[in-house]
């Protein structure tokens, strides 16, 4: 994209923002009221918008990513609010599998939006560490720390990871279970194993007298 590309895209952007960052100040089309939450929210997600554009238009600079960051931050702030926050929690949803669409409050709404607060804390705190050990040289305390923050995403993301695991594994299991019904036999990987034998990793398989 061309400079001036970067300034047009950018400046939509920064244009998006400013509208709810304004209605935090009740200024502007959009008020306090529309923002259905504590004004910080507005001046947070129209944040987001202006970080974005600005980060659009100053590419491949320092400062961009520090806005990168920012906008991290932006996302933890709201998703945080909506999962953890004090009061009443009112979502509307056209998530259409299991009859989850419409409007919906209480631990219908905070459920989804805390998980989702949860990984992008996860992912915050590995941007923020990553971010400190290439301005500091790569200490080795940052090192371990960076480590952790990688295993904190990875955790963050088991309630997902894990059921589309277990279903992999299941349908592994009923797939060879209904091949070794249908031919007596259980599937071979015949491709995975000619790579193993080659690399001298399988010396003999079942059903052969010599080894190879």
């Amino acid at each position: 994209m061309t400079p001036a590309g970067r300034i047009a895209f950018g400046s939509i952007f920064i244009l998006f923002g400013i509208f709810p960052m304004l209605a935090a100040f009740d200024i502007g089309p959009l008020g306090v009221k529309d923002i259905n939450g504590p004004p910080w929210l507005g001046i947070a997600a129209g944040g987001i918008f202006v970080a974005g554009g600005l980060a659009v238009m100053l590419q491949k600079t320092p400062l961009a990513q520090v806005l990168s960051l920012l906008i991290l931050v932006g996302l933890a702030a709201i998703g945080n609010w909506i999962g953890f926050g004090v009061g009443e929690r009112i979502c509307t949803s056209n998530f259409d599998l299991f009859g989850y669409t419409g409007e919906h409050s209480g631990l219908a709404c905070r459920i989804p939006f805390g998980f989702g607060a949860i990984v992008m804390d996860a992912i915050l705190i590995y941007v923020l560490m990553t971010t400190l050990q290439k301005l500091l040289g790569g200490p080795p305390q940052l090192a371990r720390l960076l480590k952790l923050a990688e295993w904190g995403i990875w955790i963050s993301l088991l309630p997902i990871l894990l059921p589309v695991l277990l279903f992999l594994i299941g349908k592994s299991a009923l797939d060879a279970s209904i091949t070794r019904i249908r031919t007596g036999e259980w599937p071979r990987n015949e491709a995975f194993i000619a790579r193993q034998k080659r690399k001298g990793l399988l010396r003999k398989m079942p059903g052969n007298s010599k080894p190879d």
